[in-house]
């Protein structure tokens, strides 16, 4: 994606992502009136609404890949408790890979903070040559990801 680009239509705010998923949607469905196409609808309201609209940015905008890792237990209804997750403690909520760089993503709400497996996962992946950031809004995420990508 040429660098002007990025630079001219990167959506800064909730808003303008919302804007932009519209836009995409109306040459998705050309053959639709407009009325009928979907529109777009971003929010940075809570972790998961936040998470939602990293995602779209990174595979939509900048074409990268994203992926959502949950590695909260899974609820076993037949013995009424979580079962542990088999994955590293403290691997980012979204992990991505853009222009062949590694991201890790962890998302945080509110006065949500990381625990020590995370900032461990932190220098791990900074010093294996990967990039690595905290997000607590979606202007805080473009801000972030405007350092590495222009």
């Amino acid at each position: 994606m040429p660098t002007n680009y990025i630079k001219s239509v990167r959506p800064k705010t909730t808003r303008q992502l919302s804007d932009y998923k519209s836009e995409q949607n109306l040459t998705k469905y050309p053959g639709m009136p407009p009325s009928a196409v979907p529109k777009g609808s971003f929010s940075d309201s809570n972790a998961n609404e936040l998470t939602k609209c990293i995602i779209y940015d990174i595979e939509n905008v900048l074409e990268g890949l994203a992926l959502r890792i949950n590695n909260t237990g899974i609820y076993d209804p037949r013995t009424k408790r979580f079962r542990k997750s088999h994955t590293r403690k403290g691997i980012p909520d979204i992990i991505a890979v853009i222009d062949g760089k590694f991201l890790g993503i962890e998302v945080k709400y509110g006065s949500d903070r990381q625990s020590p497996e995370q900032k461990e996962i932190e220098k791990d992946i900074i010093s294996a040559g990967g990039i690595y950031f905290v997000a607590k809004t979606y202007s805080g995420y473009v801000e972030n990801i405007s350092t590495y990508f222009r």
